[in-house]
């Protein structure tokens, strides 16, 4: 039975209210960020919701608790970022919490790709509730757009059954990590170096080769410029087959991996639940992920000097031709008191309409 939703520019308004709300969940932990709006049949916005992290309520159901005013029978809307999950996990389903709370009206903006949990806008079909993916029902493109923009890197993760891999490099304008007598701290600049550290407290874990761990002693934390940790820090991960000595920080505070199959080490990163991984490696590092088609998303920070030689920052792609290039499309720049930070993503990796 179709019950009659508020008009389309409020459904609109709505969807971009849910994507800004969404955005102050955590993107770490392994859910994705979800905002949800309940509208009243006028399209007043009565309540508003976001998932706060794992084993917290959903966004749909954080929405209905702000739900203070008493609406009686009217048919009210729920409009949401992610299609509600029907799948009983750490929390009930979102589907059973719409359906009791007599909600009329479901909206969602992105499909759920993940298979335990996915088909919830059939369930509420099934039981007599008007469930619309958004593309249909004449919201704006550019909310639209805004709104799979939140959860694009979840999902992407999600079908390919890996983390969004971010791969960092520091470099000179040359492209240089490293000078000819192998000194490399510092390429960039202070500024530089504390943005990377806010990146890192963005990721669940961080990766490093052998070869980068036994040069530089790493700590692989998240950290500010005093040295006190963030409130969020990366699992630290080695990988390679070289043993780490004793003395070394990381040695036995973090898990080694002994491969160099770097898409195996990121699948078992995912069945972990951890959707996002930042590749600090250095050059041998990041260029097998490169090769193995495994970036989807480049960080170069690049410092305002020469060095005409030394350790490059990326190695041999073994690509031979311009046509065979590796394309990725600029995303952000960002000035970091001299040194430019550029942030690009692989273009087949998104998962965003074009």
């Amino acid at each position: 039975m179709a019950h009659s939703m508020p008009p389309r520019s409020a459904l609109t308004h709505a969807l971009a209210a849910a994507s800004k709300a969404a955005l102050q969940g955590p993107r770490t932990g392994g859910n994705p960020q979800v905002g949800c709006a309940i509208l009243s049949p006028a399209g007043r916005i009565l309540a508003m919701g976001y998932h706060r992290g794992a084993g917290t309520p959903h966004a749909e159901v954080d929405a209905l608790a702000n739900l203070k005013e008493d609406t009686g029978s009217a048919a009210l809307t729920a409009i949401v970022t992610l299609e509600p999950c029907n799948h009983s996990g750490k929390t009930p389903p979102c589907t059973r919490a719409l359906i009791e709370a007599g909600i009329k009206n479901v909206i969602w903006a992105v499909d759920d790709p993940n298979p335990k949990a996915a088909g919830g806008g059939e369930y509420l079909q099934q039981q007599g509730i008007n469930a619309q993916p958004a593309r249909e029902v004449g919201i704006e493109e550019n909310a639209l757009a805004k709104a799979r923009a939140v959860s694009a890197q979840w999902v992407q993760a999600v079908r390919r059954g890996r983390p969004w891999t971010i791969a960092k490099v520091a470099q000179t304008l040359d492209g240089y990590c490293a000078a000819k007598d192998g000194s490399s701290q510092w390429i960039t600049n202070r500024l530089s170096r504390a943005y990377a550290h806010r990146i890192r407290s963005r990721v669940d874990v961080i990766i490093a080769g052998t070869g980068t761990v036994l040069a530089d002693n790493p700590q692989l934390s998240a950290r500010l410029a005093d040295g006190r940790h963030l409130p969020h820090q990366p699992r630290p991960l080695i990988v390679g087959n070289r043993d780490i000595p004793a003395d070394f920080y990381l040695a036995g505070k973090a898990e080694q991996a002994r491969t160099h199959d770097l898409k195996a080490v990121l699948e078992s990163c995912y069945q972990r639940g951890e959707i996002f991984a930042l590749l600090e490696g250095g050059p041998t590092l990041i260029t097998a992920a490169l090769k193995a088609n495994l970036v989807d998303e480049l960080h170069v920070y690049l410092a305002p000097r020469l060095l005409g030689a030394g350790r490059q920052g990326i190695g041999d792609l073994g690509i031979s031709s311009l046509s065979s290039s590796l394309d990725f499309s600029l995303q952000q720049v960002k000035e970091l008191g001299g040194d430019v930070f550029l942030a690009l993503e692989k273009k087949e990796a998104s998962c965003l309409p074009g």
